[in-house]
């Protein structure tokens, strides 16, 4: 019985040994990235969606982009090598993910620039994602950017980038780290931009706002700049950011196509650098 499980010839089939652990070294190194990916994306990486759910997401994206894992020879490859190899896949998922992340921070950015402006920073809560006190319009705004980018299939695209990065970057590759670095520099900055570009327009019907209640207090010293004055701003603020709904909703829109697009951009200067 055992001599006829091990001929071919006989029409049972067979897999042996060798190759099945090569096809395992290979998924679980690609699984590493696609891991790393997850854990530093935005919405994926979120602290509200437990481990468990982004393990088994990286193991069925994994058997999805099976096809895409180039073969290499893992039982060739020596131990430093090897460990060389599992962060090479750290760094590419992390800096995919990453990228989107920091460009998605320019909306809690925003936010607690009008909260602090507006006179509402004490109303903050603990942010599970940050671990620590986060105000209230940043974490509005952060969820409003959220549902934007899930309506938008922005989640599908992050993906698909993830799976075009083994086409430019097979399995285990090296990343440049000059031009990583170079592209997180500019995602930092681009990070600020959005973030004026998002709260100018109600920090400055704030400033205008305080500086009427200046006038009026300067005109009138008997009234007290406290009894009417954080009211009245409490008041514009809410106001601002309910008439900017939807000037918002666009913003949010072209804010998730900027950060795709950025990936798009790093993924292009390394297909043109090789």
């Amino acid at each position: 019985m055992g001599d006829l499980l091990l001929d071919q010839s006989s029409g049972i089939p067979g897999l042996s040994l060798q190759n099945m652990i090569e096809t395992l070294s290979i998924f679980f190194l690609s699984s590493i990235r696609i891991g790393a990916f997850l854990i530093s994306s935005p919405f994926f990486g979120a602290q509200s969606i437990p481990l468990q759910v982004r393990i088994i997401t990286s193991i069925l994206l994994g058997f999805a982009f099976h096809s895409q894992f180039q073969s290499i020879e893992i039982t060739n490859i020596e131990n430093l090598d090897l460990i060389r190899v599992v962060f090479s896949e750290i760094l590419i998922g992390l800096v995919v993910g990453l990228f989107v992340s920091v460009l998605f921070a320019s909306v809690a950015l925003a936010g607690e620039k009008i909260a602090t402006s507006g006179g509402l920073g004490f109303a903050a809560q603990v942010d599970p994602n940050s671990g620590g006190q986060t105000p209230v319009i940043s974490n509005i705004l952060t969820l409003f950017l959220i549902v934007t980018f899930l309506s938008v299939d922005g989640h599908l695209a992050l993906i698909r980038a993830i799976h075009f990065s083994f086409e430019i970057l097979p399995t285990a590759s090296s990343i440049d780290l000059q031009n990583a670095s170079k592209f997180g520099v500019d995602a930092a900055g681009s990070m600020f931009e959005i973030a004026a570009l998002i709260m100018l327009p109600i920090v400055i019907l704030l400033l205008l706002t305080n500086f009427t209640v200046g006038v009026v207090t300067r005109s009138a010293p008997q009234l007290n700049l406290f009894s009417f004055g954080f009211p009245i701003t409490l008041l514009v603020v809410f106001l601002g950011l309910y008439a900017s709904a939807t000037p918002l909703g666009y913003a949010m829109e072209e804010l998730v196509e900027f950060s795709l697009s950025f990936v798009d951009q790093f993924f292009e200067s390394i297909y043109n650098g090789q």
